[in-house]
């Protein structure tokens, strides 16, 4: 399996409650939250040693609450590599009303940071990369930083020779998709990366393979419930993989990481057909894990039995 190497700028302590019913105006009475160390590429290296991969996460950390995030990802055995930032890290809320499985979300937008902390972490990133590696840059950047920072990413990564791919939306994911080795955006990111309404399954197939026009080798764009489709320079027509039912109202947070993280582990080791089977079932089996974790490596193998590949065009 490649190594996997993972940049988040802009971590955080997640704390994730839940309750029956969420009211206005009124008090909420939960139980204690469940706290980790949160952040969509220090989740993409937490599903990456679930499901057997290696994998570093490379991050910014600041204050008590950067302390504890260490203390989080050390007794997890995650491989981090800090870069020191000013003020504190940041803390995300989550929760979940159980009656209907919506969530709220709280997302600060994290300290401000500026070109000595952009400057540190990048170089903890060339520390840790080499030839081979997949390089994955994700998430918002703090205030501070340069809009072209996961293009930077990109670049680094390139002349070291690895694979690099910016799961990211908006005009960072715009100035950073040409050069990509794989672009995984989910529906809505790509239509904004794309200018354009994607309707339907052959709609999101020929979606994915108009993102190869960015260089990518491959390109897959996620759709939640649908599953789905991958376009590569590997196969001559689309793939579409359906997602096996998911548990109702239950969380999708985290998924897409999962997602990532199965397919980066599995795109060397056979045709495109079973890195998309693996991660569309590393993705539905966030959505049946419960307590705290992410995911179980048997769920995956056990879904991914079950996933139903087609072609799409």
């Amino acid at each position: 399996m490649p190594r996997i190497i993972t940049v988040t700028p802009n971590p955080s302590i997640d704390l994730l409650f839940e309750a029956d019913t969420l009211v206005w105006d009124d008090a909420n009475r939960v139980a204690m939250p469940r706290r980790c160390a949160g952040g969509q590429g220090i989740n993409v290296t937490r599903a990456a040693r679930i499901l057997g991969g290696e994998s570093i996460a490379v991050t910014l950390i600041g204050g008590t609450t950067g302390d504890e995030l260490l203390q989080l990802l050390d007794a997890e055995g995650i491989d981090v590599r800090p870069a020191p930032a000013p003020g504190t890290t940041r803390t995300f809320v989550a929760v979940r009303e159980r009656s209907t499985g919506r969530a709220m979300l709280i997302n600060p937008v994290g300290p401000a940071c500026g070109p000595a902390e952009e400057t540190a972490l990048l170089e903890e990133l060339e520390r840790c990369m080499r030839r081979g590696d997949w390089v994955v840059s994700s998430g918002s950047v703090p205030p501070g930083f340069d809009t072209g920072f996961h293009a930077t990413v990109r670049d680094r990564a390139l002349a070291t020779g690895a694979r690099v791919v910016v799961d990211g939306d908006g005009p960072a994911l715009r100035a950073a998709a040409p050069g990509c080795t794989l672009l995984v955006p989910n529906l809505p990111e790509a239509e904004r990366l794309l200018g354009r309404r994607i309707e339907g399954i052959r709609d999101a197939a020929a979606a994915a393979t108009d993102l190869l026009d960015f260089g990518a080798e491959t390109a897959v764009i996620t759709m939640a419930a649908v599953g789905a489709v991958l376009a590569s320079r590997k196969v001559t027509v689309p793939l579409h993989a359906a997602a096996p039912p998911a548990p109702p109202s239950a969380s999708a947070v985290g998924a897409g990481d999962a997602f990532l993280a199965a397919l980066l582990l599995h795109i060397d080791q056979g045709p495109p057909i079973e890195a998309l089977r693996h991660a569309v079932a590393a993705g539905t089996a966030v959505l049946h894990a419960s307590g705290g974790e992410l995911l179980r490596r048997e769920d995956v193998e056990r879904l991914a039995r079950v996933v139903d590949v087609k072609e799409a065009g």
